[in-house]
């Protein structure tokens, strides 16, 4: 469901009531905190509070998790779409979100530095030469950890910018495309290709590394393609595995 489209329309329906948010909030026996939440996109309704909320605003709760007015001829598509929706989240919400590889990288290039740096100071009590070799080592992984987390940072903006203003597609898990450079243990490091339709055109995802498990099967993973309306060609891909 999209938060902050419900929110706006929770909004829009009050207002169109000439109710102030702490006069719901009363009727629903809720802090007014509450409401400014809803209407901010930061959260949803309890689900004991969905039919008295749309009951108050005199809306059914389709238009509520439509985020807008509904005509009886529209009623039925959007119902299936509503329900499609849940059921599509209540999958996802059932899954484990894949370990993002350059998450993975960060967190281990700063241990290393504060492992080097720690040994560089312990070692300079019984040979003055072991801190300035260690204080190289350091930089040389902080400069990694540096890269890393630039990359993750960028990635995860691009993701949370499309997840609100961009489009989710239902997509097709096409392949699986390993990392033989990256290998710990049993654990892999993989890309996945996905396929989806927009407009009448097929598209193709690749997605960024991620540290898949050793399954080696596709069918164990799902992935969220997000994509710029405007531009298809720009996306951000979200992947989850089954809880094995």
């Amino acid at each position: 469901m999209d938060q902050k489209r419900i929110g706006a329309f929770i909004a829009r329906c009050r207002k169109e009531k000439n109710m102030t948010q702490m006069q719901l909030a009363q009727l629903l026996q809720i802090t007014n905190q509450a409401v400014s939440k809803w209407e901010n996109g930061r959260g949803m309704p309890d689900v004991s509070l969905l039919q008295p909320l749309c009951d108050a605003l005199d809306i059914s709760l389709n238009e509520l998790f439509s985020g807008e007015h509904i005509s009886a001829e529209e009623y039925k598509g959007k119902a299936e779409e509503n329900i499609s929706k849940l059921f599509k989240e209540k999958q996802i919400a059932n899954l484990k979100p894949v370990k993002y590889l350059f998450s993975i990288c960060a967190n281990v290039t700063l241990l290393v530095a504060v492992i080097e740096l720690a040994v560089g100071l312990v070692g300079n009590f019984f040979n003055s030469t072991i801190l300035e070799a260690m204080l190289i080592n350091v930089s040389v992984w902080l400069i990694l950890f540096l890269v890393s987390m630039g990359k993750l940072v960028y990635d995860r903006k691009k993701l949370e910018n499309l997840k609100h203003s961009g489009v989710c597609m239902d997509s097709e898990i096409e392949d699986m495309i390993p990392a033989a450079w990256i290998r710990v243990g049993n654990y892999t490091s993989c890309r996945i290709v996905c396929r989806f339709i927009y407009e009448g055109k097929e598209y193709k995802a690749v997605s960024n590394y991620y540290v898949l498990t050793p399954f080696k099967r596709k069918e164990d993973l799902y992935a969220n393609v997000y994509i710029d309306k405007d531009n298809p060609a720009k996306y951000s891909v979200e992947l989850f595995q089954t809880g094995r």
